[in-house]
């Protein structure tokens, strides 16, 4: 009898120690998916910061494209003025002739 007296106890121990465990297996899962969602959280600041990076490097070559594109249109005014005022090889008017 005693031998079964032991096994009952040890059975009653083992089954307080599972549910402790089983318990913290429950708690862990938790803190598994918090970390998870942190994790994503991380992931997703760091892809923040590099598109917003790339946003700067966008808009600073869109204002040097919109500077040239300024030159090239005033430019563009200046030559189509020159080429209005050009005159004739053969225009010989207000030389005297």
């Amino acid at each position: 009898m005693m031998p079964l007296n032991h096994c009952m106890m040890n059975l009653k121990k083992l089954g307080h120690k599972y549910s402790s465990l089983k318990n913290c297996h429950a708690c862990l899962l938790v803190e598994k998916y918090t970390l998870e969602k942190q994790a994503c959280i991380v992931i997703d600041s760091d892809k923040v910061n590099q598109l917003e990076e790339e946003n700067k490097t966008l808009k600073e070559k869109v204002d040097k494209l919109n500077t040239a594109l300024a030159k090239f249109t005033q430019c563009s005014k200046i030559l189509n003025i020159m080429l209005i005022n050009q005159r004739c090889v053969f225009n010989k008017r207000s030389l005297g002739y």
